[in-house]
């Protein structure tokens, strides 16, 4: 993997999530609904899951942690989380905001790249856990 896609971050778990819905309208065509929109606010909270924990990016702005790539099989299941247009939530793969409570994702305010001591432009998951002792 490339170097400049690895990161080091804190892992966050979501304990709140509300949310207020100030209006909202859905348009029908006989039972079908076919649109609809929804204003408010979501309330969150949450506190530290994971602290300095090695993060692979992926282009569509997804997270994984290193920890849960252990096999190939787990990384063809973060392939199969990625759609065309995102990722499908609560996979491998976590964003950088909760999207319900218990969801762990991503504080981005705390993510730095990762430093690596050889200068190399790739490097192997195998060096990321020997390096971190994981």
């Amino acid at each position: 993997m490339k170097a400049d896609r690895v990161f080091v971050g804190d892992i966050k778990k979501c304990t709140k999530y509300e949310e207020h819905t100030l209006f909202s309208s859905e348009i029908f065509i006989g039972e079908d609904c076919i649109g609809g929109d929804s204003f408010g606010h979501i309330e969150t909270d949450s506190e530290l899951y994971k602290k300095d924990a090695i993060l692979i990016q992926f282009k569509n702005g997804g997270y994984v942690d290193l920890d849960n790539l252990r096999s190939f099989i787990d990384y063809i299941k973060v392939y199969g989380d990625i759609t065309k247009n995102g990722f499908y939530l609560g996979g491998l793969i976590m964003s950088t905001s909760p999207h319900c409570s218990d969801s762990l994702f991503v504080d981005s305010e705390s993510v730095k790249p990762y430093k690596n001591k050889q200068n190399k432009d790739k490097i192997s998951a195998r060096q990321l856990r020997k390096e971190f002792k994981l």
